[in-house]
């Protein structure tokens, strides 16, 4: 555009130079010319820089115009309308628009069309052109989300942002949540449930049963060989109110139990949902226990280290050069630990305080002095054949050799208690 222009603008002054010259054919004067007045100026071929053009006659006894001047003298250009509208600026011949107005001479208004509609909403615009406003509202119980609640319309024949979306927010109005608390959200709702329920709408009972008055594990020391127990039953319920089915391994909370380890079960089910809860306890029955027997002096006392809760089985040895009384228990005596809870024979347990000066002078206190003597202190080597003394005894004695029999697998070295006893020197 800018370039065409001053081509053009460069071809007029050539022109209005030849008019200047008045370049007149060879012919004028026979011809008689005489140039007519002017007429008035054409219109402006543009609204900005643009270019009129005037024309003119000549008089003469000739016929053709050329017998006077070329045709080219019978016109001339001007330039026009050399501004740019609505405050817009001119630079050689070309227009530069304020904001809002477009076009070569700045005369097209930026318009920006009506604005987006916003569905489950309102929009109120003051104009379509260049810096008009259009505000966006949402209608009652919904809530704007995305897009620009102003908008503005722009240069680029645009409105600024994106058009907002109206998303209802008022789900709990219907009351969707059966079994807790609804929250709005938008375009949504969340259910924030009670104790045991769950699910979108708080519909799935989650509650298990619950019981109360579990009891703890139970021992119980019995001076025979069964003992009746009494204890009282757990209570389940639902908090919710439904339904349980209770079962339990015993009928009744009482019961005759002999010696060992028992497990009282109850399980409480709730039918409506399928979830249990359980009860389980230890009782535990024992026999009575016996005081500890007294570890002898200069001596030692070899006990079972396996099944002590059901009983107690101990021996005694002496260190070499001291052995018990003639009147004492003999070596071969056991301790017993029944159900009774006292010893037999009953305790203490003689200490080996008769010194001997040879084999043969202990031998007249204690026939089975040789086999039931060590040597030294009880270091590894004493203890492990006090151990292998006392398995030994304890096979080979009827009514004793059940701890091992039944109990092979405890019935070993390493369970035998073996304690020695302060020396008297």
């Amino acid at each position: 555009m800018m370039t065409w222009k001053l081509l053009y603008f460069c071809m007029l002054i050539g022109l209005k130079v030849n008019l200047s010259v008045a370049i007149h054919a060879n012919t004028w004067s026979a011809c008689e010319c005489e140039w007519d007045s002017w007429k008035s100026w054409g219109e402006c071929d543009s609204d900005c820089f643009g270019n009129r053009r005037r024309s003119r006659s000549v008089y003469s006894y000739c016929d053709k115009f050329t017998d006077c001047a070329s045709n080219d003298e019978g016109f001339e250009w001007q330039g026009c309308n050399e501004v740019c509208h609505n405050g817009g600026s001119a630079s050689w011949f070309s227009c530069y628009c304020k904001a809002g107005f477009h076009g070569s001479c700045c005369t097209e208004v930026v318009n920006c069309g009506t604005p987006d509609n916003v569905i489950n909403g309102t929009r109120v615009w003051t104009s379509t052109s260049y810096g008009g406003v259009a505000e966006y509202s949402c209608n009652i119980y919904y809530n704007m989300t995305t897009g620009d609640p102003v908008r503005t319309c722009q240069d680029d024949f645009t409105w600024s942002g994106t058009t907002p979306q109206c998303v209802f927010a008022y789900q709990c109005n219907s009351s969707p949540c059966i079994n807790g608390e609804c929250v709005n959200l938008l375009g949504d709702f969340r259910c924030d449930c009670h104790d045991g329920w769950t699910g979108r709408l708080c519909e799935k009972d989650i509650q298990p049963p619950v019981v109360v008055n579990c009891s703890s594990n139970i021992s119980i020391n019995a001076t025979k060989r069964t003992v009746r127990f009494d204890w009282t039953s757990p209570s389940f319920y639902d908090p919710l109110g439904n339904h349980l089915d209770i079962v339990s391994n015993y009928p009744t909370p009482s019961f005759v139990f002999p010696w060992g380890d028992f497990t009282a079960q109850y399980v409480a089910t709730k039918p409506s949902n399928g979830l249990s809860a359980e009860c389980a306890f230890n009782i535990s029955v024992r026999p009575t226990p016996c005081e500890e027997l007294n570890i002898p002096i200069n001596g030692a006392r070899l006990c079972n280290g396996w099944r002590a809760d059901y009983g107690q089985f101990c021996m005694v040895t002496c260190q070499q050069n001291y052995t018990i009384g003639a009147g004492d228990n003999s070596f071969e005596t056991m301790y017993v630990c029944g159900a009774s809870g006292t010893w037999i024979e009953s305790g203490p347990i003689p200490d080996c305080l008769v010194e001997t000066e040879s084999v043969e002078e202990a031998l007249i206190y204690q026939p089975e002095y040789e086999t039931y003597s060590f040597e030294g202190s009880c270091d590894n080597v004493t203890m492990t054949a006090l151990q292998h003394l006392y398995l030994e005894r304890i096979v080979s004695t009827g009514g004793f050799d059940e701890l091992c029999t039944q109990f092979p697998d405890e019935c070993v070295l390493d369970n035998v208690d073996v304690k020695c006893g302060a020396t008297s020197r």
